[in-house]
């Protein structure tokens, strides 16, 4: 299934995106792009597949949606301390993409300490957060509490399976509470692993400080590159499948 309705007008998508048809939007989080840069300062040489991954995605998402807005919810590049030279050239890159065809809105993460230096010289801005009369945008860094529908980043949820000899597979994931109306994003970074949201979101020990005020109603949907999303049910269940 490539898109699931989870309430009026919001649709979660296998392109890694929120589609939020009343307002002609989608939402993506965590690309952190500049990844291989930042590994190969550290001595973690990789090859640079990370930008072209995140176009060729939000390529297909321009195709089967042409949203009015692209909201960037947060850790859009990767290094906190500096704009490496890869950042720029990326996020520049980006920019120049899409900015013809949608209105682009970045949502500050943590990761996006000196991001403003790059989107100021494209005279573009970044916000704490982003609002409508229906929705409530953040990264999830920070506990900013929740009301409406709030869509959160930060956690990079990922559905785990495993078999009887231990073998181990993760799933980029949704997951939604609808006890609080609250929906956390997967990441669209190809060099992210994940965390087993059977784990993090039972035992707060997650990332995201907001979630140890919520209750335990999480469902969750995992993304597939033959079946597209799949419905794996709520997270204390799939806990004790595992």
């Amino acid at each position: 299934m490539k898109d699931i309705q989870i309430v009026k007008d919001v649709f979660i998508s296998d392109l890694y995106c929120v589609y939020l048809q009343d307002i002609s939007a989608v939402v993506i989080s965590d690309l952190h792009l500049g990844f291989e840069e930042e590994m190969n300062l550290h001595g973690i040489f990789l090859p640079k597949l990370q930008r072209s991954h995140v176009e060729k995605m939000v390529d297909q998402i321009m195709d089967r949606y042409s949203p009015s807005k692209i909201i960037i919810n947060g850790d859009f590049k990767q290094e906190f301390s500096r704009n490496l030279p890869q950042e720029w050239d990326d996020v520049n890159h980006f920019i120049d993409r899409y900015r013809k065809e949608s209105e682009l809105i970045f949502v500050r993460g943590n990761h996006d300490n000196y991001l403003m230096t790059i989107l100021k010289s494209n005279g573009l801005e970044i916000y704490d957060y982003y609002e409508t009369d229906n929705y409530y945008i953040y990264h999830g860094d920070r506990d900013m509490s929740y009301r409406k529908l709030t869509i959160l980043g930060h956690e990079h949820p990922s559905v785990v399976l495993r078999d009887e000899i231990g073998s181990v597979f993760k799933l980029p994931a949704f997951v939604y509470n609808n006890e609080q109306k609250m929906l956390i994003t997967p990441a669209m970074s190809f060099f992210s692993s994940g965390t087993d949201v059977s784990e993090s979101l039972l035992n707060n020990e997650h990332f995201t400080p907001v979630l140890k005020n919520v209750s335990k109603k999480f469902r969750a949907y995992g993304i597939t590159e033959d079946f597209g999303l799949l419905d794996f049910g709520y997270v204390t269940d799939l806990a004790q499948k595992l």
